[in-house]
């Protein structure tokens, strides 16, 4: 049987000289995938993950 953990994390993008929101939540996400976090919900600024475990 799989199992599960679970991430709850807030993600508030600050942006800064001229950064467009999109490429920074983009750049955000990119490196939760990579280190194995299933995006699996969003409920405003709170974003619910979950990654398989080995």
């Amino acid at each position: 049987m799989k199992q599960f953990e679970y991430k709850v994390e807030s993600i508030q993008i600050q942006l800064k000289d001229g950064n467009d929101f999109n490429t920074a939540m983009t750049e955000k996400l990119n490196s939760l995938g990579k280190e194995g976090w299933e995006l699996t919900g969003v409920n405003g600024i709170v974003f619910y993950f979950k990654r398989e475990i080995c």
